[in-house]
């Protein structure tokens, strides 16, 4: 016959440890604490000169070959019916204009209207190249509306013209959404855009 021992001596399950619900707490706020510390880091970080990205090639290509970040922005479609009047007021040259519509006609291209305006009150030049094409326009806070023949989606460069101090260039465009802001640029930068047809 086996002796057991007496029950008071006998080794007792240790009891599992439940969490607390504060210290749960206190980690999930940690957490969201580093977060929306790092996002404002990383957002602060990138508000500088470096909004102003150089482009990818200077003839503003349409391939999209650059491996920088391009701001995306949708602009108005005009109807293909309305592209000949369009182009007749934009200021090209007859042979651009008979070029672009050939292309429109092919359904290759696409017009669409790009509002630019100077958005700082500080003036200035900027170039404004869209594939071979190039247009020149002196910033005011009244939109100068620009006719761009893209395909379905382009990269539209702006290249600053006229020196623009150490204030910058600061344009700004009215899209489908309103108007938006562009980052300022200073001499030698240049702002690439991934323009929508919409």
């Amino acid at each position: 016959m086996k002796n057991l021992p007496d029950p008071a001596y006998r080794a007792q399950a240790e009891k599992e440890e439940k969490p607390s619900h504060f210290r749960l707490l206190m980690v999930a706020l940690a957490t969201c604490a580093l977060l929306a510390g790092a996002g404002v880091h990383y957002a602060g970080s990138n508000s500088g000169s470096t909004s102003a990205l150089p482009a990818a090639d200077a003839g503003g290509s349409q391939n999209g070959g650059t491996t920088q970040a391009r701001l995306g922005v949708q602009f108005s479609l005009i109807a293909p019916e309305k592209a000949a009047q369009a182009l007749a007021d934009s200021g090209y040259s007859e042979k651009e204009q008979a070029d672009i519509l050939a292309g429109v006609k092919r359904r290759e291209l696409r017009l669409v209207a790009m509002p630019i305006f100077d958005a700082t009150g500080a003036g200035g030049t900027v170039s404004v190249i869209c594939g071979t094409t190039q247009r020149t326009v002196l910033l005011q806070p009244k939109p100068t509306v620009l006719v761009l023949p893209i395909t379905v989606s382009g990269n539209v460069d702006i290249v600053p013209v006229s020196d623009p101090g150490p204030a910058g260039t600061g344009s700004g465009v009215i899209t489908m959404f309103g108007p938006q802001a562009l980052p300022i640029m200073h001499q030698g930068d240049t702002l690439g855009l991934t323009v929508i047809a919409q």
